[in-house]
């Protein structure tokens, strides 16, 4: 089993992604699985959560979501800090382990602090594949700053936590994508172009 690790800031479409990934690895003959170091954490806090302030951890509603973000991260970093950066990563070795397809795609690598932290997990304990998003909106009109590249407006860190440790993730990721927000991105050429890219690299890594 080949592990594939995405990262990028909240709202950078790493679920996106991996759908894009997987339908397209499937074409191709390849079983793919996406996976979530958080979804461990959401089990942890589901039902305080529920019980004492009826929110569900599992919402889609952006609102809701902000009101316990901060109390994830601070669990989340609390059981961080007890075990050096492993408790997340050792669940989800166990997770993986019973998985059975040819890649495993993780979507929420987010951490790069730890020496053994989730960044070399993906790429050195698994000699994966790290792939980071950052994802854009395109205004209506263009800003070209002084070396005459266009900017462009990146979804911005929602907590200090992505603030530090995005930056080193995106130095390390062995792909570094800028994407664009567009309606429909499965008849996006550049978005397309992007996922295929990547795809053919999971599949040479895997065959090797």
């Amino acid at each position: 089993m080949f592990v594939v690790g995405v990262s990028g800031v909240a709202r950078s479409g790493k679920n996106l992604f991996c759908d894009l990934i997987i339908e397209e690895l499937a074409k191709q003959g390849y079983s793919a699985k996406q996976f979530a170091l958080a979804n461990a954490l959401k089990r942890d806090c589901e039902n305080f959560l529920k019980n004492q302030c009826d929110l569900d951890v599992y919402t889609d509603n952006t609102q809701q979501k902000t009101l316990f973000r901060e109390f994830l991260v601070w669990y989340g970093d609390l059981r961080r800090k007890q075990t050096n950066g492993r408790h997340w990563i050792e669940t989800m070795n166990d997770t993986i382990s019973r998985y059975t397809g040819d890649i495993a795609l993780v979507s929420d690598v987010r951490y790069a602090h730890y020496a053994n932290d989730e960044l070399t997990w993906v790429t050195h304990e698994h000699e994966g594949l790290l792939v980071h998003l950052r994802r854009y909106e395109r205004s209506s009109t263009a800003v070209i700053d002084s070396d005459g590249n266009v900017q462009m407006n990146f979804v911005q860190p929602p907590n200090e936590h992505e603030r530090i440790n995005d930056p080193k993730l995106r130095e390390g990721a062995h792909f570094q994508l800028n994407w664009p927000t567009v309606e429909d991105p499965r008849k996006s050429l550049e978005i397309m172009n992007m996922v295929n890219e990547v795809t053919t690299e999971i599949i040479e890594l895997v065959n090797k």
